[in-house]
């Protein structure tokens, strides 16, 4: 079981902005299906957003996006959520495999490995890594396999490949903010008119006397 498969970082005020390629994150899930994981979870699949002190350290920023598949604004980050999702389901394809039996590992050479699900009454799922620098062919049940760097091939029938981690196939998503100014000259009815609401509320927490 994982329980925090980290998507990217916290924010610190001065510091870049955390970022985790999709690529290795993809690889991460997949390799740890592949030697036999059952549970795993993200932190943060969808960011947020810390408000006064509730930061939780010194120099952290309230953005609390996390570089997630989706923002704290709640729009996906692409290609990271897409790829993901295709990554999700491949795995999802081998299912029935994963669930039925254990998994039997064989080198494919340096830096290579070939797991396979394989049951009595034919059910069969492989994954296919290369946890080296560079990109290798591979032979595989009579067949090759080009396996790039850092990557896992998930086959859902021991033949063909559905997805690698490396090749992404979702789109990417470059999101732009326009700033418009307000409307000062708006009034309470143009604004009840909107179908906003607000409330007035004191700042601070106080007993009459004391805050």
């Amino acid at each position: 079981m994982w329980t925090e498969n980290c998507s990217g970082w916290f924010l610190s005020f001065g510091g870049a902005a955390p970022y985790r390629p999709v690529e290795d994150l993809a690889f991460a899930v997949a390799r740890f299906y592949q030697r036999g994981g059952t549970f795993q979870n993200y932190y943060m699949y969808h960011g947020g957003t810390n408000f006064g002190r509730t930061t939780g350290g010194p120099f952290i920023a309230t953005s609390y996006d996390y570089n997630a598949p989706i923002d704290e604004y709640g729009i996906p980050r692409q290609p990271k959520w897409g790829h993901l999702k295709d990554v999700h389901k491949a795995i999802k394809l081998c299912e029935k495999a994963l669930v039925a039996t254990d998994p039997t590992y064989t080198s494919l050479g340096p830096n290579l490995e070939a797991t396979v699900y394989k049951t009595g009454s034919g059910l069969c799922a492989a994954f296919l890594a290369n946890v080296g620098t560079s990109e290798v062919t591979v032979n595989f049940s009579g067949n090759s396999y080009l396996l790039p760097a850092w990557s896992v091939s998930i086959l859902p029938d021991c033949k063909n490949v559905v997805l690698n981690t490396a090749k992404i196939n979702s789109m990417t998503m470059i999101p732009s903010f326009l700033h418009q100014a307000l409307n000062v000259d708006a009034d309470s009815t143009e604004a009840i008119g909107s179908g906003w609401s607000w409330i007035n509320e004191p700042v601070g927490a106080n007993d009459g006397e004391r805050i």
